[in-house]
């Protein structure tokens, strides 16, 4: 028999795997399912990046590239986050990844030693405090504010700071309450960050997905620069999630150890996706804007739709393609002698008897809640956000 590795212990196994594969076994049946847990955009990408995709395989672009990615491409890098964050960086300070992902776990790797602390802002996206794990270290939750639409820790964020605490883990907006952290939170983070040398990792996928509010990246906050890793990606940007593109950008000595262990663990990012992307970064920037104005007509609907269904409690989202409802007050509510307990329950509710897709809360870590993706058309939003009040009319 195969002795598997202890660390694979610490992993905690998803808990959304049931609801999805019974979304995957009805929409085999042909049952017109409405899926409102997709972590991707709806949108193809767009048909200009395809293209210098094309032309970067037919112009040979195939080969092994530098591990921390091409020049050309790490130099537009610099252009975007200059242009759009007011960021200055050499591209010394560039490495290119398989998605923000990898650069995220490269620094856990890099930074921290068995038994260090590292701080996770909670509700989380699910893959932070795993990758926290695999790296022998452990995360510890700072819980967000809903009354506050998650801008800010319930306690001052020096209280979640021990003698044992290496870095912060930021995402703004977030995945998956699409919140924006306020700059008071920000200012005082930076500062005790200085003050016990802690590493800022700020993963920004969805920066540009911004409604009312334009984001401000956290290293261009006074400051913050030196201490800050800042971690973005294509995907979600350009609708590019399966060309497994992603950078960061940070200190020299940081970078250097990043692409170290990246060199034993994948070697360069995808070269083709690299190549196009360069165009991406530094072109006409029409498509990005025209989904970004998508979602902002989407998050009117659902977050509408979603605050006229009784004993739902919904903060608008500032960003991002997400809304994270509490749904706690249905709870201890049936059907048929089956009881809703907590937020698997209740996805898995809503799949049985309003035939719609939504991601338990438990997996980002609030059972209170569910994330409801409006990365799709509007109109199977809207016919999403009605069989879920017509479904929970049911409860007793």
């Amino acid at each position: 028999m195969i002795k598997l590795a202890d660390r694979l212990d610490k992993i905690k196994p998803s808990k959304t795997m049931a609801v999805m594969a019974l979304a995957k076994d009805l929409k085999e049946q042909g049952v017109d399912i409405v899926d409102l847990g997709a972590g991707e955009p709806d949108f193809p990408t767009p048909e200009y990046i395809r293209d210098l995709a094309t032309k970067a395989m037919a112009d040979g672009y195939t080969k092994y590239t530098k591990v921390d990615g091409i020049p050309e491409l790490k130099e537009a890098i610099v252009v975007k986050l200059e242009r759009d964050n007011n960021l200055t960086y050499s591209t010394d300070q560039i490495i290119v990844t398989s998605g923000a992902k990898q650069a995220i776990y490269n620094a856990m790797m890099a930074v921290v030693n068995e038994g260090d602390e590292v701080i996770i802002l909670s509700p989380y996206w699910v893959s932070f405090p795993e990758m926290v794990k695999l790296a022998d270290g452990e995360p510890v939750f700072a819980e967000l504010d809903p009354k506050r639409d998650y801008r800010r820790t319930l306690k001052p964020f020096e209280e979640y700071v021990t003698d044992r605490t290496v870095a912060v883990v930021l995402n703004s907006p977030s995945n998956p309450v699409g919140s924006l952290l306020d700059d008071e939170f920000i200012a005082d983070v930076i500062k005790v960050s200085r003050e016990k040398s802690l590493l800022i990792i700020s993963d920004e996928t969805y920066e540009r997905i911004t409604f009312e509010n334009k984001y401000k990246s956290i290293a261009a906050y006074e400051g913050a620069a030196e201490l800050t890793l800042t971690v973005n990606s294509m995907s979600k940007t350009y609708s590019m999630t399966g060309w497994r593109l992603g950078f960061a950008a940070g200190a020299k000595e940081l970078i250097k150890a990043m692409s170290k262990i990246q060199s034993q663990i994948t070697s360069n990012a995808n070269s083709i996706a690299q190549k196009a992307s360069v165009e991406t970064l530094t072109g006409d920037q029409s498509a990005a804007e025209m989904m970004k104005d998508k979602y902002w007509e989407r998050r009117d609907v659902v977050y509408e739709g979603l605050s006229n269904l009784p004993g739902i409690e919904v903060n608008k989202p500032e960003g991002s393609f997400f809304i994270f409802p509490d749904v706690s007050a249905y709870y201890g509510k049936s059907l048929n002698g089956k009881s809703i307990n907590g937020s698997v329950e209740f996805a898995e509710f809503l799949l049985e008897h309003a035939k719609v897709v939504v991601i338990p809360g438990i997996a980002f870590g609030s059972d209170n809640n569910i994330r409801i993706s409006f990365a799709a058309p509007r109109e199977e939003i809207k016919k999403g956000i009605e069989r879920i009040g017509e479904a929970l009319n049911l409860l007793n």
